[in-house]
């Protein structure tokens, strides 16, 4: 177990390293988009953009995260056919349903139907790279799927200053959006069947090994689904309901403060398939759990750091960053900056919990923020504008933290008769271009 914790550990600083990479190369690519596409160009990418991240979760139906735990526990590649046949099918029908619903979405914005129309068809490359950066979790090979990140993050910086000039619209950036997607999925697919043993170029998997493995994710993709509207409910709100200025201000302020949750997001990536195995053996190594209370105050202390940070230097990042147009998210980003540690608790205590094997403590967490959040927008919104969503986010990471706080000490989350789950936490204290 100290050589798995080990191993957990370095996992993690290549996952940090290619975070870093990755956000500031998200980053940079959305500063890029921003000024090329104005304001309001930039508000209805970010509309798309969070449609098509709804469609990526929903597709997944949770397969990815049954895979990494299924293989981290036995090194068993048989189910990778089956669950890419379903995500391939899944993609196949979201890709049929967005076509039919885009002008909905859309409203009067043709070319915001028209957008969403191209990157639906990123769904299917995107299938094939989550069932392959799955395998490379489960598998242990954290060096890879680390390499497989900040390809994803790297590869739409040149698309997007290529096929993307200055004043173009929306539908450039969907076509450069879907040219690097199908780059990125193809290019980690081909190396996945290279160095996975057991997986096929070419999946298949017969008919009762598919419907095992839509029973087994179907609570997981529940869980996907409510955590994806969690995270893109207030920009589909704002940028049906508010406008694209409306909702580009609020992109703005939440993109810079997702990217400086880099650290820790690198750590959990490396710690949940060490929780899947050490949960499935049943250890009770001290070190061990030693070592991943350590990792939770690290996280917990980074998080006030870059709270702190993002707080102070906000009003001078957004406007340097993103330009005059953008000042007002400054304030946003502040808002937005406070969420930062419970947000840090409550992807830690969700992923716990998924490791061992309770989706129905997680999905009832889930649900209750769900609701805090929604309940919010709709009062908030109207009230104060735009700002009311970023309280609304504030609001319902609070509740979320507090409540995946009290499922993990209930004790639910054990791996053998050891809690390793909720480590002890001061009184005071007591979740792209991605996938």
């Amino acid at each position: 177990m100290r050589n798995r914790s080990a191993s957990a550990m370095r996992g993690a600083a290549w996952l940090g390293s290619s975070q870093v990479i990755g956000q500031a190369l998200g980053l940079f690519t959305a500063l890029v988009l921003a000024r090329r596409l104005g304001l309001a160009g930039f508000g209805e990418y970010a509309l798309v953009s969070a449609v098509l991240y709804v469609a990526n979760v929903a597709t997944s139906f949770g397969t990815d995260m049954v895979l990494v735990r299924d293989v981290a526990a036995s090194r068993d590649l048989r189910r990778a056919g089956a669950a890419t046949v379903v995500q391939l099918g899944l993609s196949l029908v979201a890709v049929a349903l967005l076509w039919s619903l885009a002008p909905l979405i859309g409203g009067p914005r043709h070319e915001v139907a028209l957008a969403l129309r191209i990157v639906s068809l990123s769904l299917l490359p995107s299938a094939l790279y989550g069932v392959g950066t799955a395998v490379l979790r489960g598998l242990g090979m954290m060096r890879a799927y680390a390499v497989a990140g900040a390809l994803s993050a790297a590869i739409p910086c040149p698309a997007v200053i290529v096929l993307v000039p200055n004043g173009a619209g929306v539908v450039r950036a969907a076509i450069a959006l879907l040219a690097s997607q199908t780059a990125v999925g193809l290019g980690v697919w081909m190396y996945c069947v290279r160095r996975a043993r057991g997986l096929a170029a070419l999946p298949r998997a017969p008919l009762g090994e598919v419907r095992g493995m839509l029973r087994a994710s179907a609570p997981v993709g529940v869980l996907g689904l409510l955590g994806m509207a969690y995270q893109r409910l207030p920009v589909i709100v704002l940028g049906i309901a508010a406008g694209p200025a409306a909702t580009g201000w609020f992109t703005c302020a939440s993109r810079t403060v997702e990217a400086s949750k880099t650290a820790h997001v690198g750590l959990f990536g490396a710690v949940y398939p060490w929780l899947a195995a050490a949960h499935a053996s049943g250890a009770r190594d001290e070190a061990a759990r030693r070592d991943l209370r350590m990792s939770w105050r690290a996280c917990v202390g980074l998080g006030v750091v870059v709270t702190v940070a993002l707080f102070v230097a906000g009003p001078f990042l957004v406007e340097r960053l993103f330009g005059s147009g953008f000042a007002p998210s400054a304030t946003g980003l502040r808002i937005l900056a406070l969420a930062v540690v419970p947000s840090t608790l409550a992807t830690y205590g969700s992923l716990t919990l998924l490791a061992a094997h309770r989706e129905a403590a997680t999905l009832r967490v889930l649900g209750a923020g769900l609701l805090v959040l929604a309940a919010g927008t709709a009062a908030l919104v109207p009230a104060f504008g735009w700002l009311g969503a970023c309280w609304a986010v504030l609001a319902a990471e609070t509740v979320t933290a507090a409540l995946m706080l009290a499922a993990t000490r209930r004790g639910a989350a054990r791996i053998g008769p050891a809690r390793v789950a909720a480590p002890a936490l001061p009184a005071a204290v007591s979740r792209s271009w991605s996938r």
